[in-house]
């Protein structure tokens, strides 16, 4: 047999399959086989212009094709292809590599409904990403038949409707769920969700899901370091079961309509670096008992926020940015805040603080400062001459007198 793109196998395997004593003919054999399948994959895929490149006349080793990776013996392991504007419909060949782990699509233009008569034959399956592409219509109910094995399932970023199935939460080997920014509406499945006790990533934002208040049951997914509710029509308080949640490092809840104060234990989080609640209705104090020094950035702009900044904030020194704008803030802006040196974005807009800027200021590494629409007063400080870093400051709409040098 020739070795064109047409064939992956070769006299050399004719002559081995003669002795099946010797060692490497099964591998050799298997070896063929995937390279076969994934030929036939290219060609059911329209053979599209990407996939040139797999081509045994040119590459013999099919386990160095572009996007492909393979165990031993050459069995194929795991298809990576993002960004390669594939279009066309998943091939159900995809599945006769029976011992796929791994199947990346994202950043394509992959259209229609989901794959599910491709992708429910990949047994082995735990890694699943379809998001960024335009993938439409609603998760099919049987979408457990999913690998039993799956961990990871991203299909954010698409075009999906209706209501998220319940069955979703029979993967329960799921350590990553991402269903964000698609248009799904009605309920979610928190109850379900909350069994997925394996899930470290959860992601459910930008979708137009009914109003409804924030799962406690979530709480009990204390393996999770990265919750994104943002614009999912969130309303109530940020409930105190979720102070379970100590291996979180992103909590992202904006653009809701919670209300309430910040719970004392979001400011507590030791392992917390990112955390987003802006555009809320969130009300009372900014918390003073403050421990989660590992937060990098921290944005509850856009709320009803009053009283002071606490004094416990400087102990934040890893934040590079932090905004507080479009609050009811009161009170003058502590003197740490233009000495700290990771800060880079600072907005304190659009709130009540009062009083004089300090004069010693060395945060040097800020690029933004937006201290614009508060009752500041005194002169402006020669200091932010120094800033070599700044490249946009706001002080407009405040009360400050004195001759600008």
């Amino acid at each position: 047999m020739s070795g064109s793109s047409t064939s992956c196998r070769s006299p050399l395997l004719l002559v081995l399959l003669l002795y099946p004593l010797a060692g490497e003919s099964q591998h050799t054999a298997a070896a063929g086989g995937e390279c076969d399948t994934l030929l036939a994959v290219k060609k059911d895929w329209g053979s599209p212009t990407q996939l040139a490149y797999w081509d045994p006349a040119t590459a013999a080793n099919h386990c160095t094709w572009k996007g492909v990776r393979c165990a031993g013996g050459g069995i194929v392991t795991e298809l990576s292809f993002p960004g390669l504007n594939l279009t066309r419909p998943v091939p159900a060949s995809v599945c006769a590599l029976k011992n796929l782990t791994r199947l990346d699509l994202s950043y394509n233009t992959l259209t229609g409904a989901f794959p599910a008569a491709a992708l429910y034959a990949c047994a082995q399956l735990r890694f699943l990403d379809l998001s960024n592409n335009h993938l439409s219509g609603p998760l099919p109910a049987d979408i457990d038949r999913l690998s039993p094995a799956m961990e990871h399932l991203n299909l954010s970023t698409n075009l999906f409707i209706g209501e998220v199935p319940p069955t979703i939460a029979r993967l329960t080997a799921l350590k990553s769920l991402l269903l964000d920014t698609n248009r799904f509406s009605g309920a979610y499945p928190a109850a379900g969700i909350s069994e997925l006790v394996r899930l470290e990533m959860l992601a459910l934002a930008n979708n137009p899901f009914a109003p409804a208040p924030v799962p406690p049951e979530f709480g009990k997914l204390t393996k999770l370091n990265y919750l994104w509710m943002s614009g999912m029509n969130l309303n109530g308080e940020i409930p105190e079961a979720f102070s379970s949640l100590t291996e979180l490092k992103v909590l992202r809840m904006s653009s809701n309509k919670l209300t309430g104060k910040i719970p004392a234990w979001v400011l507590q989080h030791g392992k917390l670096e990112y955390l987003y609640l802006f555009g809320n209705g969130l009300s009372g104090e900014l918390p003073r008992n403050v421990s989660a020094v590992n937060l990098i950035e921290l944005d509850l702009s856009m709320n009803h926020l009053t009283g002071e900044i606490p004094e416990a904030f400087r102990d934040l020194k890893k934040l590079t940015l932090m905004f507080l704008y479009q609050n009811q803030l009161t009170g003058s802006i502590p003197a740490w805040v233009f000495q700290h040196e990771k800060l880079e974005y600072l907005c304190l807009d659009e709130n009540g603080f009062t009083g004089n800027l300090p004069r010693d200021i060395t945060a040097t590494n800020l690029i933004l400062l937006n201290l614009s629409r508060n009752q500041l007063t005194g002169e402006i400080p020669q200091g932010f001459g120094n800033l070599k870093n700044l490249k946009r400051l706001f002080l407009q709409n405040n009360r400050f007198t004195g001759t600008l040098c």
